[in-house]
């Protein structure tokens, strides 16, 4: 316990360097980072975002030379206070992601984001087999705030999450592809679906040759070879199924290569082999054969429509990232307190 209070007291000491931008008399929640279109982000917000005191106890149980460069060296600080900026400028873009679904008629309602907290906080209590009380109690232990922190800082994700998916659906939801559409490609890109001359096989695998010779008699003298299959047979892929290979494709690599070139050598009918393999003696039945072709359109309507929705979906994006998102960003009024001073981005100046 005296370690854990050591630990907690040396992350406050890192943090408090950092408040020294602010008024002493300040707390976090009134404390103003940033504004971004007259919404006010606060210390609090931000400190919630970057999860500084989590990153340093789990950093100081790894290594505690490198703790102690990180909180008590200028440079050490130096890089906090850029990973603070860093998660400030992400926090400014989620905000803007709001502001700008809010523009387009996007509010996610609060019972929504109350449901998915609600789930998310019931998944992480079963999953730990805690109480609300107990994660509450854990939280301000670690000195990571409380449950309702805990809480605040899943309600602004999923606010997000869900502003984010409502965009993307409604910015992508022109992406439906026609029936000329995934016909044109098909035509156009033939050699996608071509598919190797084919075979439809059933075969046996036996130990010895002494086997195979047997097997291959009873076969000639009229026995059906599915009937042999299912009592002889030691193949693992075929011998609960009769002995049915099923399509095999010319070059796949599922057979010999010498007992490939005898197969697709014979006719429809034919019985090839027995053959030795690195698994036995083979003798196989060729069923029905196909020729080098290509797959019908039917057969691949399916993934070419997928294909075209998605490509075409993530022109759209990225369309209307570049040409709506950041020139709202452009044209924000965007003016960050983090560091000395005051630092104006988007469109407005001081």
């Amino acid at each position: 316990m005296k370690k854990f209070l050591i630990i907690v007291i040396m992350v406050f000491l890192a943090l408090n360097l950092f408040a020294q931008e602010t008024t002493s008399s300040a707390t976090p929640s009134t404390v103003v980072v940033a504004e971004v279109n007259g919404r006010q982000v606060t210390q609090e917000e931000l400190d919630r975002e970057a999860n500084l005191n989590r990153l340093l106890l789990q950093l100081q149980s790894l290594d505690e030379r490198f703790y102690q460069v990180l909180t008590s060296t200028p440079e050490g600080l130096a890089l906090l206070q850029r990973y603070k900026r860093e998660v400030l400028n992400n926090l400014i873009d989620q905000i803007l992601i709001v502001q700008i679904g809010e523009k387009m008629g996007i509010v996610v309602p609060k019972e929504t984001i109350e449901k998915l907290v609600a789930d998310e906080l019931n998944k992480t209590l079963s999953q730990y087999n805690m109480t609300e009380t107990d994660l509450d109690w854990y939280l301000k232990s670690a000195n990571l705030g409380d449950l309702e922190t805990f809480k605040n800082r899943l309600r602004w994700i999923f606010t997000v999450q869900q502003t984010l998916q409502q965009i993307y659906q409604k910015v992508t939801e022109s992406s439906a592809i026609s029936d000329e559409e995934v016909k044109r490609f098909y035509e156009e890109n033939k050699e996608f679906f071509t598919v190797e001359e084919s075979a439809k096989l059933l075969r046996i695998i036996v130990e010895t040759q002494e086997q195979a010779n047997k097997v291959l008699e009873r076969i000639r003298k009229g026995e059906d070879f599915s009937q042999i299959a299912s009592e002889v047979s030691i193949d693992p892929l075929t011998k609960d199924k009769a002995g049915e290979l099923g399509w095999v494709e010319r070059y796949s690599g599922l057979l010999n290569q010498e007992v490939e070139e005898k197969v697709f050598a014979s006719p429809v009918g034919a019985i090839v082999g027995p053959l030795k393999t690195s698994g036995g003696w083979e003798i196989y039945r060729v069923l029905e054969k196909k020729p080098k072709g290509y797959q019908e359109l039917e057969e691949v309507a399916g993934d070419i429509r997928d294909y075209l929705a998605q490509s075409k979906a993530s022109e759209l994006w990225q369309k209307w990232v570049q040409e709506e998102f950041l020139k709202f960003k452009q044209s924000s009024d965007i003016k960050v307190y983090l560091l000395s001073g005051t630092e104006t981005e988007g469109g407005s100046q001081q």
